[in-house]
């Protein structure tokens, strides 16, 4: 019998982090079987376990590759932002409502089961969450000092403090947009909110 290669490993493990989306996406946490997982593909149990360690560990792997996969995919489409222009165009592309196929309603549908998740899962997932946000305020921040360095913004700001403002706001706004919590498209914001934070970071000192 040959042996599995890299790719087939993977596109095993791919299969069943699919086959979990629908899975947690359809029932609450605790009634979700790693049998009913694995058997919606056509595999073991054992097969699961080959690559996941339990119910907890397969979940939060999907969830990291969900958020690591929605990164990649935004970047590959528009790039990465490297000035303060990119940067506005960069959170007005964010801002504008997903298309609501059939994976994001999936996903949709596996968040708004949060609260039923396990301690452990809940504070794991904030802690996925909390890197997401890190590398996004890493990347503001850069972008920033760049422009300090190009006297496009005042030598006396404080990048990190800026960049934490900036992320939490559009964050927020994001999270807003992606829950339906207020009906409206918020791309529309995102000019008034930069043109305030340029206002500010090139303000003349006093």
């Amino acid at each position: 019998m040959p042996r599995k290669t890299k790719e087939d490993s993977q596109l095993t493990r791919s299969r069943l982090l699919e086959s979990a989306l629908d899975v947690f996406s359809e029932k609450s946490f605790a009634d979700v079987t790693l049998s009913e997982i694995a058997e919606r593909v056509g595999m073991t149990k054992g097969a699961l376990y080959w690559h996941f360690k339990n119910k907890n560990d397969i979940f939060l792997k999907l969830v990291a590759e969900i958020c690591l996969d929605a990164e990649r995919q935004f970047s590959e489409k528009y790039g990465e932002p490297k000035t303060l222009a990119d940067l506005r165009d960069h959170y007005k592309r964010r801002l504008v409502p997903p298309d609501k196929n059939d994976r994001f309603m999936k996903i949709h549908a596996l968040m708004l089961r949060r609260f039923e998740w396990p301690e452990e899962v809940q504070s794991n997932i904030f802690n996925i969450l909390k890197d997401q946000i890190k590398r996004e305020k890493k990347m503001v921040n850069e972008i920033l000092l760049k422009s300090r360095e190009e006297d496009i913004i005042r030598q006396d700001i404080m990048t990190e403090d800026v960049a934490g403002a900036i992320t939490s706001v559009f964050y927020g706004l994001f999270i807003l947009a992606l829950n339906e919590i207020v009906a409206e498209d918020l791309s529309k914001y995102a000019d008034y909110i930069c043109d305030a934070f340029r206002k500010d970071l090139t303000a003349k000192e006093d």
